[in-house]
């Protein structure tokens, strides 16, 4: 999470017809409406959650992951970790949805979303939230207290704090980089119980990935946040620039954090290498962002930030240290 609410653009998930000038649900199938609490949890959010927290969860294991495996004990709390920290993060996408219904039903790219539809009505996704937060919670606090309350901290940070500072502030595109990578510290302190240097180090490198992502994105679509009142750097930055050196700088932090695992002997040269070209990639596609601040240039900083994360997941679990 945070992740950025808008990492992934968002498939329809109704069919709607006009009526008055309102948009409203026609009849559909149970599966339709299965589909849209499956929405509600933001997949591209929750898949993202999944893989940091699995990388986090993985390279916190002490040894060989086979042998730990084989104690189906490790293996239970390996899927209460996965199972808890996901409803938790599924928990807050869906009242994400709820707070801003009326936000969402003013942009074309989600109007269409299960609540702003009415595919789902805001007190069951409301309920539907409330509940994977609660089950979370239960499952988190039978793995250690600190994954618990980082759990908890995302919730908080995503809900109440990030959801309402996007209209007041620019500055909540960095409050909304906590949740989004709180889980890859949360996948280590399930194993080590403890907040040290490896799941600062992995903290950093999501939350400074998500940035350069976020601006690209912002960029691309400002004319939706700028209907829906959003405050963002973006809009108040018709010449680009402003937002082009924030995405430079932030790119060239991702590069360096990304490195930062294998100088404290967490993963191995491979991967330190691999992350460093990365991160110069993405450094690269920002560059050329700047020079120009045209929408094709901010799509290949967006496509590139998504190669960027899977490329330092893959080298993570190929070169553990």
């Amino acid at each position: 999470m945070s992740v950025h609410d808008d990492i992934v653009l968002n498939a329809p998930v109704a069919d709607v017809v006009e009526r008055s000038g309102v948009e409203h649900a026609i009849a559909l199938p149970a599966t339709s409406v299965l589909r849209g609490y499956y929405e509600l949890t933001k997949p591209g959010i929750s898949q993202m959650v999944a893989l940091s927290t699995l990388a986090g969860y993985y390279l916190a294991v002490p040894g060989n992951i086979v042998t730990y495996m084989s104690d189906m004990s490790n293996a239970v709390h390996l899927l209460t970790t996965m199972v808890g920290t996901l409803a938790i993060s599924s928990g807050s996408c869906a009242i994400n949805h709820v707070l801003e219904r009326d936000d969402d039903a003013r942009m074309k790219r989600t109007a269409s979303r299960p609540v702003p539809s009415g595919l789902i009505s805001p007190t069951a996704a409301t309920v539907f939230g409330v509940t994977l937060t609660l089950a979370g919670a239960a499952l988190l606090l039978t793995i250690n207290m600190l994954t618990f309350w980082l759990a908890l901290a995302t919730w908080v940070s995503y809900v109440a704090i990030y959801t309402p500072m996007k209209k007041r502030s620019s500055l909540a595109v960095l409050v909304g980089g906590i949740p989004g990578a709180l889980p890859f510290a949360g996948g280590w302190t399930a194993v080590q119980g403890s907040l040290d240097a490896p799941a600062i180090a992995l903290f950093a490198i999501l939350f400074f990935w998500q940035l350069p992502h976020f601006y690209a994105l912002s960029w691309m679509y400002r004319a939706d946040y700028r209907t829906a009142g959003f405050v963002l750097r973006s809009l108040r930055d018709e010449a680009h620039t402003t937002l082009g050196r924030q995405m430079v700088f932030t790119s060239v932090l991702t590069m360096a954090a990304a490195v930062i695992p294998t100088l404290l002997g967490t993963t191995g040269w491979l991967y330190g290498v691999g992350s460093l070209m990365l991160g110069g990639w993405l450094v690269v596609e920002s560059i050329r962002f700047l020079k120009s601040g045209e929408h094709a240039a901010a799509r290949r900083v967006l496509l590139t930030s998504y190669a960027v994360l899977m490329g330092v997941f893959v080298l993570m679990f190929l070169d553990k240290a």
